[in-house]
């Protein structure tokens, strides 16, 4: 996810030469430290910008886990909870004065930097660090996480988002809003902590 501003990065066309980006659901990936785990679901992601397409990955694990391969790094969330409509936090985030609005208006005007907005999930305070719109093919199975399971064809209506808890950053969400909100919480990990990729067609 992006650290700052709307979207990822402006770079025209630009995927990484690593592998990850390559994977495809049966594929199997080595953690250091942890064991193999299987991918069961890839999501090819794009996003206009500027004029220019960026490209990145998000792909489901087989213990639940969401890996993001990005111009922002890669990202691992573990926890995922999902906000439904008509939720207080659901308003929070995306009513028409929510606080997706209030970020997208600050970063329009260049007060992004000066006027934070934050949002409260699970009694911690996390400020919102980018916004954008998706469109997303998938490979694989469907998700069981409903609104991952349900991006539109037009990508105006699937809007992610990013967050970092406020006081450390340390800790990163991930947002989906498609028919709900999901959001899902991790870290960003480094590439070599993925040791090996195996090849289901290897097999």
């Amino acid at each position: 996810m992006a650290k700052n501003g709307v979207g990822h990065d402006d770079v025209s066309g630009y995927e990484p030469e690593d592998e990850l980006y390559s994977v495809s659901p049966g594929d199997v990936l080595e953690f250091w430290g942890e064991g193999t785990l299987v991918v069961t679901t890839v999501f090819r992601c794009q996003e206009e910008v500027g004029g220019r397409t960026v490209r990145w990955r998000w792909m489901f694990l087989d213990d639940g886990s969401l890996i993001e391969a990005s111009l922002d790094g890669y990202f691992r969330y573990k926890q995922h909870e999902i906000v439904n409509q008509g939720s207080v936090l659901y308003e929070e985030l995306v009513a028409q004065d929510g606080a997706l609005v209030r970020f997208e208006e600050h970063v329009r005007t260049g007060d992004s930097g000066r006027r934070p907005v934050h949002v409260a999930v699970r009694d911690k305070q996390y400020r919102l660090t980018s916004t954008g719109t998706v469109r997303a093919e998938r490979l694989g199975e469907a998700p069981t996480l409903l609104p991952w399971s349900a991006f539109a064809t037009k990508s105006d209506d699937n809007v992610y988002f990013g967050m970092v808890e406020a006081e450390e950053e340390a800790e990163v969400v991930l947002g989906l809003w498609t028919a709900h909100v999901c959001l899902s919480v991790g870290h960003e990990f480094e590439r070599s902590d993925i040791t090996e990729i195996y090849r289901r067609s290897a097999k």
